[in-house]
């Protein structure tokens, strides 16, 4: 089964945004960001199991995929919205052994998953070489999942469940210049509502073009949960590259 295999969204990287404020007052700056991001996913199910699916598992099951994010900043202030839609499945055919005897277990497994990170960022420090923000947001998780399977295809089963949590989150990002090419971005934030707590933290190496940043770095997204039917926390993580536009 597969579950967020790759994310094309960066949602508090902003590269170029920190920019914005030293234009005109009365000038929104618009901006998008394009990342693939080698996720792998790890975490507890109710039972007691280990969840460890590797980037290379998850990609192979991929349907659809949609990942983007916008933002919008005028002086001190930015607004942004981080969305990632999956759709995936897999086919699960194993032979067990019981009592003797052997059975053929099959499932059909589809799942679909969206998280969106939506809000707003106050930077309150600059110098000449650094800026940092303050960031005031919420997040979304929606998972739907559908097993259909059967047993030695005498006896035949189906699961379906759906659920969304949402949570407040409170954050801090930042930008670093190196040179006039080079600059060092970050960001953390943690956060609770609807789940027990949500976090998570991220830092990027980006490179300045003529009309786009070439951004590269590692995040890492994390939820615990206390009325969730299969999991009791879920985090992903991995290495993540992409681009930065600014129109």
């Amino acid at each position: 089964m597969t579950l967020f295999p790759f994310s094309l969204a960066q949602a508090q990287g902003y590269g170029r945004y920190e920019t914005f404020g030293k234009g005109p007052s009365d000038h929104w700056m618009m901006g998008a960001e394009i990342y693939l991001w080698g996720a792998s996913i790890g975490g507890d199910t109710r039972s007691g199991d280990s969840i460890d699916i590797g980037f290379d598992e998850l990609l192979k099951d991929l349907e659809v995929g949609f990942m983007g994010t916008l933002a919008a900043s005028r002086d001190e202030w930015t607004l942004f919205a981080d969305m990632l839609y999956l759709d995936v499945s897999d086919d699960i055919r194993q032979t067990v052994r019981f009592q003797g005897d052997r059975f053929r277990v099959g499932a059909d497994i589809d799942l679909q998953g969206f998280t969106a990170t939506l809000g707003g960022a106050y930077r309150f420090y600059q110098s000449g070489i650094s800026n940092i923000n303050v960031t005031l947001g919420m997040r979304n998780l929606w998972l739907d999942v559908d097993v259909r399977g059967d047993l030695s295809r005498l006896r035949s089963f189906r699961i379906s469940d759906s659920g969304s949590v949402w949570d407040g989150v409170i954050g801090l990002r930042g930008k670093t210049d190196l040179d006039d090419r080079w600059y060092l971005t970050y960001y953390a934030d943690i956060g609770t509502g609807e789940s027990d707590s949500t976090w998570q933290a991220l830092a990027a190496v980006n490179y300045r073009c003529y009309r786009y940043d070439i951004v590269g770095g590692y995040r890492y997204l994390r939820w615990n949960f206390h009325n969730s039917l299969y999991f009791d926390d879920l985090d992903l993580s991995g290495i993540f590259a992409g681009v930065k536009f600014v129109f």
